[in-house]
């Protein structure tokens, strides 16, 4: 069964953002928090051109857009379903004249995009080596997850498409953030803000969200953690405040 062939639709507002409205598939891979931490964490000028790999049915992009309405926007997604939502949610957002949403694997964006053409890449990859932890039966959900189709290295190889001096955000496990950090020096990508997600105040960090700079100089600012539940298991208060959702 075509796990697109269901949608729902919701209504999502980032602080800063307003309002946007998604339509995702019913089953198989929705968007999570992390990628609404990730928009939150994204510091962007205006005028910024702005590549967002991976972009599902478009999340990140949309509130981003809305966010920052003088930055221009190209979202790629390669899965079929995923990439009909996608266009179908910049035109229902009235984005359409800022967000070009290009239908392409990742690995193929040089033939079709100049060099340096981005200030701004901002990623959330698959958290999961292929082979590695439990398989989701949902074909979307498995490509959105496990780096079966591009592993790390490949989105984070699209550091040609930025500008020197240029900003790559992601998010990711915080278990494998060595491993991350090492991948980005190898590219000239280097860290220059982080900030650890914690399940709960007493819980080890389950993601890292991450700033790296093509070709910047050494020097790091972690920030303070960022809790996502309180004690009562509810949303911490902080985010509470960077998004809700409306629907």
């Amino acid at each position: 069964m075509n796990t697109l062939s269901y949608t729902t639709h919701d209504s999502i507002s980032l602080r800063g953002a307003g309002v946007v409205q998604i339509t995702q598939p019913a089953k198989g891979h929705r968007f999570t928090l992390d990628s609404l931490l990730l928009a939150d964490f994204c510091r962007i000028r205006p005028r910024n051109r702005i590549l967002e790999l991976g972009a599902g049915t478009g999340v990140v992009s949309l509130l981003l857009a809305k966010k920052f309405p003088e930055a221009r926007f190209v979202a790629v997604e390669a899965e079929p379903g995923a990439y009909k939502l996608l266009c179908r949610n910049i035109e229902e957002n009235g984005l359409g004249g800022r967000i070009v949403p290009v239908g392409q694997d990742l690995k193929y964006l040089n033939r079709s995009i100049a060099p340096h053409a981005f200030d701004i890449i901002v990623a959330n990859p698959p958290y999961t080596r292929t082979g590695a932890g439990r398989t989701s039966p949902s074909l979307e959900r498995q490509t959105a997850r496990q780096d079966q189709t591009a592993p790390l290295s490949a989105w984070l190889d699209r550091q040609g498409l930025l500008k020197n001096k240029g900003r790559f955000f992601l998010v990711f496990p915080a278990q494998r953030m060595v491993e991350l950090a090492s991948l980005l020096r190898e590219r000239n990508l280097e860290p220059k803000r982080i900030r650890c997600v914690h399940p709960y105040s007493d819980k080890p960090a389950s993601l890292v969200l991450v700033e790296a700079i093509k070709t910047g100089r050494t020097g790091l600012e972690v920030l303070p953690p960022l809790i996502v539940h309180g004690h009562d298991g509810g949303y911490s208060k902080e985010v509470s405040g960077i998004y809700c959702s409306i629907s």
